[in-house]
């Protein structure tokens, strides 16, 4: 079995990883992979010809500034898919660039499946035509995923979401104040120098003494200089270690607020782009009325949002006091946290996820 994968983000690069690793446990034959993705691809064995950490970019007028760079990367990677002939192309999240090589990759042929569904029951549903055009099946993380896309005629599974398995909940209670600014340099720019100023309000109150900052490993050290100045900030890479001894957290909306939530970690969200980026959102997000992923799963506001100008220091120590001084407010808040890991279904989503993709390739035709 030969895959061009494609996974332009950290989050990507690790569902990625998680399936091509089971692949190589089930596959009858063995299993070639090749294309855009990063550390954790490459750890399984996949050949990198394009790494992620050049392509991470969030919002509208970032991806309008870097439109060239991505341009050339599609270009690159057609020419690489028509050299290699592989057996199907795996599109990892990435909606953007990926549902653009998915739509070339059918009309020429070449079978498509989707991984992580783009989030088009928040963006409208104007799109999943687009969708249907790019891929042949659409493997899904959550639940109602399946019935939205089915209902419009798109070839969805519900696999279940990897980190319900990865992530058990904690046994003992963290002290510390856990920091989760995101992995993408826009996300670490915008919320991590108000992140720290809260800790140092935190600190001067004597509520806490020590935070932990999540970094990512694909991001530069100068995105973090001003933590590294700050008394008491430990850096660590990644955010289990960050998760596990932390009382409560300040989080960057998306997979790290479902991390927290499974972790038992209560948490802020925390969300802020360019005014640009932001104000486009305002007008295409119709589907939904929270912005955090961990709310939105659960169904309701299990954790405050701060958006945009809200994202203050004075607004994050606000909700972040009472989680480490009234034990029952941060009782309150844990209790709430069950509502997210109900609700990610259950199994190995990774073994299920590559089961499906084996289904597909072996029957290709009753699909």
């Amino acid at each position: 079995m030969k895959l061009l994968i494609s996974a332009g983000e950290a989050s990507g690069d690790q569902r990625g990883a998680e399936v091509l690793a089971a692949l190589k446990r089930i596959s009858p034959d063995p299993v070639e992979a090749f294309g855009l993705g990063g550390t954790r691809l490459a750890s399984e064995g996949m050949i990198i010809t394009h790494h992620l950490s050049s392509y991470a970019v969030m919002g509208f007028g970032e991806i309008l500034l870097s439109l060239g760079k991505f341009l050339a990367l599609e270009k690159e990677l057609k020419t690489l898919c028509l050299k290699e002939k592989p057996d199907c192309i795996l599109l990892v999240d990435y909606p953007g660039f990926n549902m653009r090589l998915g739509r070339w990759a059918k009309k020429k042929g070449i079978p498509v499946i989707h991984y992580v569904a783009p989030q088009m029951w928040a963006w409208g549903t104007w799109r999943v035509r687009k969708l249907s055009k790019s891929t042949d099946l659409l493997l899904t993380l959550f639940a109602f995923e399946e019935p939205f896309f089915r209902d419009r005629g798109i070839n969805a599974v519900f696999t279940g979401h990897p980190l319900k398995k990865l992530i058990p909940p904690k046994v003992a209670e963290g002290e510390f104040l856990g920091l989760l600014p995101g992995s993408r340099a826009q996300e670490v720019e915008k919320l991590l120098p108000a992140m720290l100023q809260a800790f140092n309000l935190l600190k001067d109150k004597g509520i806490v003494n020590k935070a932990l900052l999540a970094v990512s490993d694909h991001l530069e050290s100068k995105f973090y200089r001003d933590a590294e100045n700050t008394t008491g900030v430990e850096l660590i890479n990644g955010t289990e270690e960050v998760l596990a001894g932390s009382k409560a957290a300040l989080v960057c909306s998306g997979t790290a607020t479902l991390e927290a939530a499974l972790s038992g970690v209560p948490f802020v969200i925390c969300y802020k782009t360019s005014g640009f980026t932001y104000t486009l959102a305002r007008h295409l997000v119709k589907g939904v009325k929270m912005i955090g992923l961990a709310n939105i799963i659960a169904g309701q506001n299990i954790a405050p949002e701060l958006i945009q100008n809200d994202v203050t220091a004075s607004r994050m120590t606000a909700y972040l006091e009472p989680l480490f001084t009234d034990e029952n407010a941060a009782k309150t808040a844990k209790d709430r946290l069950s509502l997210v890991r109900d609700a990610l279904g259950d199994g190995d989503p990774a073994e299920n996820t590559a089961r499906e993709i084996t289904r597909f390739l072996m029957k290709p035709d009753e699909n």
